[in-house]
C-alpha cells in the first residue's frame, strides 16, 4: 500500500521540501517495519527543516507564537459566546419555570383562576337576570297605569317604555362578557400546553426543580399571596358577610 507522508505546517509556512527520494517513494506495509520506518522518516524530516538553508528558527517560533495567540483570542471569544448563550439559556429556564409555577396542573393557583372566571361569569349572569326582572316589572307596571293617567302624561309612560327597552338591549353584554372570559380560559390552557412542552424539550420538570426551589422562597412574606378578594361558593372556612354582619349585632 502507498503511503504519502503528510507535510508539517512549518513545511508549508516556508515553502520546504524534503528532498529525501524514500518519503514520496512508495512503501509496502510489512506491520512493525514499515511503522518504524514512517517513524524514522518523520524524524529526518525534522532534522532536514532544522537544517534546511533559510529555516530561522527564531522566525519559526515567532510565527508559531503568534498563530497561539490568535488560536488563544479565537478561544476565548467564543468561551465568552458560549457563556452568553448559557445566561440566556439559564433565564429562559427561569422565565419557563415562573410561568409553569403559576399555570402547572398541579398548582392551586391555575384551578382558582378558573374558579374566579367563572364566578364571573355566574355573578354577572345572576346580575343581569335581576336586572331584567326588574327592568320587566316596571314595564308591565307602566302598561298598567297607562289607562289611568292624564293623557298629558301618556308621554312620561313612553318614555319608561323606551328606558326598559334600553335596558334590555345592554343587558346582552352580559353574553358577550360570557363569550370573551370562555376564549380567556382557552388562551390560557394554550399557554399552559406550551410551557408544558417547552419544559419537556428542556429535559423534563425534573431539569426545573432547584429552580422552582428558588422562586419559591422568593415568595416567602409576600403578602399578595392573601389578597383572594371575595371567597368562592365552593371554598370552606372563609369568613362571610353573615359572620362579620354577627360581630356587630
Amino acid at each position: 500500500m502507498s503511503v504519502a507522508r503528510k507535510a508539517f505546517r512549518a513545511e508549508a509556512q516556508f515553502g520546504l521540501r524534503n528532498a529525501r527520494t524514500e518519503i514520496s517513494a512508495p512503501i509496502q506495509d510489512n506491520g512493525e517495519e514499515h511503522r518504524h520506518r514512517l517513524v524514522m522518516e518523520e524524524i529526518a524530516s525534522l532534522k532536514d527543516l532544522l537544517a534546511a538553508p533559510g529555516a530561522d528558527p527564531a522566525e519559526l517560533s515567532k510565527r508559531v507564537a503568534e498563530e497561539l495567540r490568535e488560536e488563544i483570542g479565537e478561544a476565548a471569544k467564543l468561551k465568552r459566546e458560549l457563556d452568553e448563550i448559557y445566561e440566556a439559556i439559564a433565564n429562559t429556564k427561569n422565565e419557563i419555570a415562573a410561568l409553569h409555577d403559576k399555570s402547572s396542573v398541579d398548582n392551586d393557583e391555575r384551578g382558582r383562576v378558573t374558579l374566579e372566571l367563572g364566578a364571573i361569569v355566574s355573578g354577572t349572569e345572576g346580575a343581569t337576570d335581576q336586572i331584567l326582572t326588574a327592568a320587566e316589572m316596571i314595564d308591565q307596571n307602566a302598561a298598567t297605569v297607562m289607562p289611568m293617567i292624564p293623557s298629558e302624561h301618556e308621554g312620561l309612560v313612553s318614555d319608561i317604555h323606551e328606558q326598559v327597552v334600553s335596558i334590555f338591549e345592554a343587558c346582552n353584554f352580559q353574553d358577550l362578557t360570557g363569550q370573551r372570559i370562555s376564549k380567556v380560559v382557552n388562551t390560557l390552557a394554550f399557554i399552559e400546553e406550551r410551557i408544558i412542552r417547552m419544559i419537556d424539550i428542556w429535559g423534563g420538570i425534573e431539569s426545573f426543580k432547584e429552580i422552582s426551589a428558588n422562586l419559591a422562597a422568593d415568595k416567602e412574606g409576600d403578602d399578595a399571596d392573601l389578597l383572594h378578594g371575595p371567597a368562592l361558593d365552593v371554598e370552606t372556612g372563609t369568613v362571610t358577610q353573615d359572620d362579620i354582619d354577627a360581630l356587630f349585632d
